[in-house]
């Protein structure tokens, strides 16, 4: 269950082809899923937060709560992430979530030291990015879901 936006997202289980995926990995993707998506809800606080900003919002600024929620959601899928079990097809997909979590600890530095623009924009692109390479290498890691979404196509 999506913790979000409460949808049903697709179980590992079901997305895992046995012959594709060994039981460690599948245990990592199971354990790695938690920490994937907070990072994704984190890049998407930083992204509202650049929307408020860019309308000219006052509340916009290093001390809107929303920068902290990101922050203490930020800590806990970073602890997650380092402690996580790898196995040798999970590494690529470690790897860009490492990069994923560092380019977000930049950018909520730069949202805490104030709100310019480019300075938390620029390394929340990279992270968004990592993210995306993170969904391919592995099943189950969808960056959005469009079987939900309003305008997906009726086949």
């Amino acid at each position: 269950m999506d913790r979000y936006l409460g949808q049903q997202s697709e179980s590992v289980c079901h997305a895992v082809d046995q012959r594709l995926v060994d039981d460690a990995t599948a245990r990592y993707m199971a354990e790695s899923r938690r920490h994937f998506d907070d990072l994704r809800q984190v890049s998407a606080q930083l992204a509202g937060l650049l929307v408020l900003a860019a309308a000219g919002s006052r509340s916009a600024g290093p001390h809107h709560p929303i920068v902290e929620s990101a922050a203490q959601l930020y800590g806990e899928a970073l602890d997650g992430i380092r402690q996580m079990r790898l196995t040798r097809r999970s590494r690529k997909h470690h790897q860009h979530l490492i990069e994923a979590a560092e380019a977000l600890g930049q950018a909520l530095a730069a949202a805490r030291s104030g709100l310019a623009i480019d300075p938390v924009l620029v390394p929340l692109r990279a992270a968004y990015a990592q993210l995306e390479l993170a969904s391919r290498e592995l099943p189950g890691f969808q960056m959005v879901a469009f079987d939900q979404a309003c305008c997906r196509r009726n086949e």
